[in-house]
């Protein structure tokens, strides 16, 4: 049988997999899932996996980090990458460092897993010949479709659609838009092409429309469907433009229609300038992000989050794949704290549903996803705060615990911040909060006091210098005179 191994630090993603198909029908034995990087990579050289199935959002070592490091070793694994967006732009540096194929985290079905599985293992099992393509292979066909337009329709006018939901669910909707788009202009004597490409709908006409012609069917479609439903008019001539001004007019009414730009009919559109890069500082953000979330301070998060949708709504926009992507790296942010604290975010119900990466991956507008971070971060705070104040208590004890045990030694702050799990800026800022003492002035006064009772026993200094783990003589004389007003010597000869 075939090794496989399943790299997610998701338990319940992970659990999804694992029930998702009968591994064991398809040849194939799972080992014992990996939930970081550094673990995965272990696994690997020890196990020898044949499979491995790797999110690329996870701690220690990212997915695409783990890749590189497979490729640079030379080890003889096959990857399916596991991503909960459509990100493609990463899917496609994964596939660059060896992947085989993609597919879609959340919302997997059992046919994408199985046909998927079936590409890369080439299992000739008693499996139905004709499976469905995975996700991946969709979206690579249909792109390669929208860069070779058939001839007939290389002049002409393209409707583009893009449909704001409150549930995933809805999806089903765009197709209704589709039949009725395409029923409609047949019965004005068209021949409509319709493609759909990564929750966007497509229609090619050979020949022009207008706005009135689309206003009448966007009154056909609000028969059917009540969701908000944005559409693009854009005439064209395929000479000269470039190969993917089909896909750029597909992210344009996608852009237009997340952030609300206007109203719900767009006269000649064209591409439109979508920013790719963050319009601030990503990394300083996500630090002052993480102390908020350390503290579990609502108002602090919620704040830094305003400040963040902010920044994204200053045009030009940002796509809303890198939103995505930045708004799921938060949110493992805030996955981490509740691991920390012995939780899950997943403990949490937010809009009717525990599926909080699935729900961004899906959220179809700005406002939308605005409100449920509102939901969200309200949620998390009730739910977790109460843990992190028996966390914080935890947190002193266990630093005085540490001091105490080893005052015959050098005790460095990062020493304290390892043994105990958390980071060194968390930890010297906490300390100093609690006690109302920064770090090493406490450790040096605990010190002094174990000296003052070495002295009395009749210690001299030298000796009470090394049994408190200091260096020299000459330093720790130095810190007892800061500390106490008085040198070793003069205290001794006060005792006496």
């Amino acid at each position: 049988m075939m090794k496989a191994l399943i790299i997610e630090d998701e338990l319940l993603a992970r659990l999804g997999m694992r029930s998702l198909v009968d591994w064991e029908a398809m040849g194939i034995r799972l080992l014992e899932d990996a939930a970081d990087g550094r673990e995965a990579l272990a696994r690997i050289e020890k196990e020898l996996p044949d499979l491995i199935l790797l999110d690329l959002n996870i701690p220690e070592i990212n997915g695409l980090e783990l890749l590189k490091i497979i490729r640079q070793r030379h080890l003889p694994v096959k990857t399916i990458v596991v991503s909960c967006y459509d990100d493609f732009d990463t899917v496609k540096e994964a596939m660059k460092l060896g992947a085989v194929d993609y597919i879609r985290k959340f919302g997997l079905s059992k046919e994408e897993l199985t046909a998927s599985l079936m590409n890369i293992t080439q299992i000739p099992a008693e499996l139905p010949e004709q499976m469905p393509k995975s996700v991946g292979q969709n979206g690579r066909e249909i792109r390669e479709k929208l860069q070779h337009i058939p001839e007939a329709y290389r002049t002409g006018c393209l409707l583009s659609f893009y449909m704001v939901w409150k549930y995933s669910e809805e999806i089903t909707d765009l197709k209704i838009v589709e039949t009725v788009a395409c029923q409609y202009y047949q019965k004005l004597g068209r021949s409509p092409m319709s493609i759909f490409y990564e929750g966007k709908l497509l229609v090619f006409l050979k020949e022009r429309t207008d706005q009135d012609e689309v206003a009448r069917l966007q009154k056909m479609i609000l028969h059917f469907v009540t969701n908000r439903c944005y559409m693009g008019i854009t005439p064209y001539e395929l000479e000269g433009k470039d190969d993917k001004f089909f896909l750029n007019i597909a992210n344009t009414i996608e852009t237009y229609g997340f952030y609300s730009c206007g109203p719900q009919i767009v006269p000649d559109l064209q591409p439109s300038v979508i920013r790719k890069a963050y319009p601030f500082d990503v990394s300083g953000y996500l630090e002052r992000l993480d102390q908020s979330i350390s503290r579990i301070s609502g108002t602090e998060i919620q704040q830094l989050l305003d400040e963040v949708f902010d920044q994204i709504l200053m045009p030009p926009y940002l796509s809303v794949n890198q939103t995505k992507k930045l708004m799921i790296e938060i949110l493992s942010r805030f996955s981490g704290k509740a691991r920390a604290l012995g939780g899950s975010i997943e403990e949490i119900e937010v809009q009717d549903s525990y599926k909080h990466y699935q729900k961004i991956a899906n959220v179809t507008s700005f406002t939308g996803l605005r409100q449920w971070w509102s939901d969200f971060v309200r949620q998390f705070t009730a739910q977790f705060f109460t843990r992190q104040k028996k966390s914080e208590s935890d947190i002193i004890q266990n630093a005085l615990n540490y001091i105490e045990e080893n005052l015959d030694k050098p005790i460095q702050l990062s020493d304290v911040a390892r043994q105990i799990g958390v980071s060194e800026p968390y930890l010297s800022s906490f300390f100093k909060s609690s006690m109302n003492e920064n770090f090493i002035p406490y450790v040096n006064r605990q010190k002094m006091k174990r000296a003052r009772q070495l002295f009395a026993e009749g210690r001299m200094v030298y000796q009470v210098s090394e049994l408190l783990g200091y260096e020299n003589t000459t330093y720790f004389s130095k810190v007892f005179k800061r500390v106490e007003g008085m040198t070793p010597e003069q205290y001794r000869k006060n005792l006496h």
